[in-house]
């Protein structure tokens, strides 16, 4: 705190106050200035940020976190009490931008505050809401040592401020003689979003949500396995060191948000899904599918948001390399920080409908080859977004407040960049494709058909033999509030599959859809077509494909083909292929590991298992980077042209990192002890660990050049007592034979 010049002195002034029979000489004079850090952290939910806490890890000194359309406290130690006849005070607050951005009056980053006397202002009846604005109020005075006077000012900043950085100055004068004096705060203070505040466009009602979708600093995300789901942890870390001044220089530099525009939700996370990934220029993370990570961190390894938010700050450089998960982490961490509610959405069967149709078309060949180059469709196994929470003011349709979705994973263009949303969970859920933004692409996300097509040898064009009208969009999953159990939502996106209402909903997509005429459409008049022209034989067969194994990385897996026979009064022969495919989770990057020809002669209703093996050594060198396999298989019968096509994805399970709270280790009084096995019939080389979750220490690494065949590591991970109350401590573990390794512990410190 120092004096200042202030080139914008002129402006701030009121009109000075008649001259009143006031014999005082001394302009008020501002000794110290108290923040209450303390008191105002409790307020607004902001004392776990790092620049909040007292002895600071970083060690500098503390800066003010405060929630805006809410007043908080400050206390000025001056020379005197205020006279409100003669002294005038008046606070500037003024955004400090990055880098181009400048504040200015007009624009709303800079504002004058006079300070009102309690006596001198209108008390506001019970129908009367406050006003919305900046504004400043005395609300005590006391004498305190030395002869000075201590002031207590309640300090009002509107629902719409700006949320970035804002440096405080307090100015004085003595309006008999117009004497004048200024001080300003060292330190730049932070106003955040206020989902506290009913006048913010995120306010939520609910406690609990808010405990859940601001305030906690980790989370959970839904991936799949093998006998259903599991739930990964991820450190959000909004609290740490530099996360939050991140998160703005994000917004400001990367997002290209103007300080002015900054207070509005709906341009702010728009900006923000295009800003964390860069795939349209400078951006945070660097998606990668190929595997090859040689130059970088493999998206599997990371355990959290901290790591990557404090390495492009400190750096100024996109970080290597993520996924759809890691991005949707760091939303999380992004939006939580700034104080918008945010949770993870993980959509099982995600379309990427990349031409405009509703539509994913899938082609095979005989053979059960799948061309790339016929379509740009694809079907990810799983998919990450992410949801906000704000009032849609832009769209003057209360029932599309609430959710929205944005995706920060770079696969669609938006205006001309890698964005997508923010769009209305409850438009989607009706059809509304056109409401902004980019409902489309994610209503075909969570809704679209899917059309097989087949490719002869005979290389004639593409023939529809399937339409799937329910297969895509199911078991949609968050974090449940206060656990790490998974709930289940998908109702909040869209009608029961194949119900009269889903259907209804569909076709008036399809009216709003850019493209008049959709291949879905199409397809569908080939395949009705096809049906009414046939003998009646279409269905002679029915495929199915079941593992009962756990699919656990590192043993034998057993596939079975059951060939079931629909005829009655003759038998039928079947021929085919069924071919087993090494796949990522999105379903574009496969490599075959095994084709098995198929053959089979089945009487009346008759069934016949065929089992297929693939022995580790077929699959360890491809599945190191993937995370499931995928078997197709296609069939024909004998006298018959239909072609018969069934695939079936299986998620391959990794081991899991073992965690265990102990107390009085030789680490400190409470501490993590962290376990694995090595599950393969080969050594694990280069091995590295990451755990992290301890607040305001950095993430920590264990490495291991070899693990050999069935043996167990073990260490140690300290806990930082100076934290209290409920952690989540995540783990992720790496090696060249494998990866996606993930383990977590809740704990709870008193």
């Amino acid at each position: 705190m120092g004096s200042v010049a202030n080139p914008y002195t002129y402006r701030i002034w009121p009109p000075r106050k008649a001259a009143t029979n006031s014999t005082m000489q001394d302009v008020l004079e501002i000794d110290t200035i108290d923040l209450c850090f303390d008191e105002n952290g409790k307020s607004f939910h902001t004392s776990s940020y790092e620049v909040m806490v007292k002895s600071r890890p970083t060690k500098r000194s503390r800066q003010l976190v405060v929630r805006r359309g809410a007043p908080f406290t400050v206390r000025l130690v001056c020379n005197r009490r205020f006279d409100p006849s003669v002294d005038t005070m008046v606070l500037v607050f003024r955004v400090l931008p990055f880098a181009s951005d400048r504040a200015c009056f007009g624009s709303g980053t800079e504002t004058y505050v006079v300070v009102q006397h309690p006596d001198n202002i209108a008390v506001p009846t019970a129908d009367e809401e406050p006003a919305d604005d900046w504004g400043a109020v005395l609300v005590e005075s006391k004498d305190v040592p030395k002869g000075k006077v201590e002031l207590t000012l309640n300090v009002r900043t509107p629902s719409y401020a700006p949320v970035a950085r804002w440096t405080v100055q307090f100015h004085t004068r003595l309006d008999a003689t117009d004497a004048k004096m200024a001080v300003t705060i060292k330190d730049h203070m932070y106003v955040l979003y206020n989902p506290w505040c009913k006048a913010d466009a995120v306010y939520m009602e609910d406690e609990a949500s808010k405990e859940e979708y601001v305030l906690d600093d980790s989370t959970f995300i839904c991936k799949p396995s093998n006998k259903g789901f599991r739930m990964d942890s991820w450190f959000t870390g909004q609290y740490e060191p530099d996360i939050l001044d991140c998160a703005l220089f994000i917004l400001s530099e990367v997002g290209n948000v103007k300080a002015a525009s900054s207070g509005n939700p709906v341009l702010v996370t728009r900006a923000l899904s295009g800003a964390l990934n860069s795939a349209s220029g400078y951006g945070v993370l660097q998606g990668n599918w190929s595997g090859e990570y040689s130059d970088g961190t493999p998206p599997t390894s990371w355990s959290g948001s901290v790591k990557i938010l404090q390495e492009f700050y400190n750096t100024g450089t996109t970080v290597k390399y993520g996924q759809c998960w890691v991005y949707s982490g760091l939303a999380t961490s992004v939006c939580r920080a700034i104080g918008i509610p945010c949770r993870v959405i993980t959509n099982f069967d995600s379309a990427g409908d990349h031409d405009a149709s509703l539509s994913i078309d899938y082609y095979v060949d005989d053979t059960g080859n799948t061309p790339a180059d016929i379509s740009v469709d694809s079907v990810w196994n799983y998919h990450v977004w992410n949801e906000t929470w704000m009032k849609r003011k832009d769209l003057q349709n209360s029932t599309l407040d609430g959710w929205q979705v944005i995706d920060a994973t770079p696969q669609q263009l938006s205006d001309g960049m890698y964005k997508c949303g923010p769009c209305p969970v409850a438009a989607i859920k009706q059809g509304l494709v056109h409401i902004p933004y980019d409902g489309e692409f994610i209503y075909a996300e969570v809704n679209a058909d899917v059309i097989y097509w087949t490719i002869g040898s005979d290389q004639n064009l593409p023939k529809p033999i399937e339409i799937n009208t329910s297969q895509i969009g199911r078991d949609m999953s968050t974090k449940a509030i206060g656990t790490n159990k998974r709930v289940d939502i998908t109702d909040q996106y869209k009608h029961p599959e194949n119900s009269k209402e889903e259907r209804e909903v569909m076709t008036l997509a399809m009216q709003y859809n850019c493209q008049r005429f959709t291949s879905a459409a199409v397809s569908k008049l080939l395949l009705d077509h096809m049906v009414s022209t046939s003998n009646g034989d279409e269905e002679l067969i029915k495929l199915e494909i079941k593992s009962d194994e756990e699919m656990t990385i590192g043993t034998t897996f057993q596939f079975e083909l059951i060939v079931t026979s629909n005829t009655i009064g003759r038998s039928v022969e079947v021929s085919g292929n069924l071919v087993l495919k090494d796949s990522d989770y999105t379903g574009r990057h496969m490599e075959t590991l095994k084709k098995t020809p198929i053959a089979a002669k089945l009487e009346p209703l008759e069934s016949k298992t065929i089992l297929v093996l693939l022995e580790f050594d077929e699959y360890h060198k491809s599945v190191t980077n993937k995370t499931n396999l995928k078997v197709i298989c296609t069939a024909k019968v004998d006298g018959s042209d239909k072609t018969y096509l069934k695939m079936q994805n299986f998620q391959l399970t990794p081991p899991s990192v073992e965690m265990t709270l102990i107390e009085h280790s030789a680490a400190g009084p409470i501490a993590v002890q962290v376990d694995l096995r090595n599950p393969l019939p080969v050594p694990l080389t280069r091995g590295r660990f990451t755990v992290e979750g301890s607040r305001f220490t950095d993430p920590f690494v264990k490495k291991y050049d070899l693990i050999p065949v069935g043996e167990t590591i073990q260490f140690i991970y300290p806990i930082n007592l100076t934290v209290r109350g409920k952690m989540t401590v995540s783990a992720s573990f790496i090696s060249n034979e494998l990866k996606n390794v993930h383990g977590a512990l809740m704990i709870q410190i008193p």
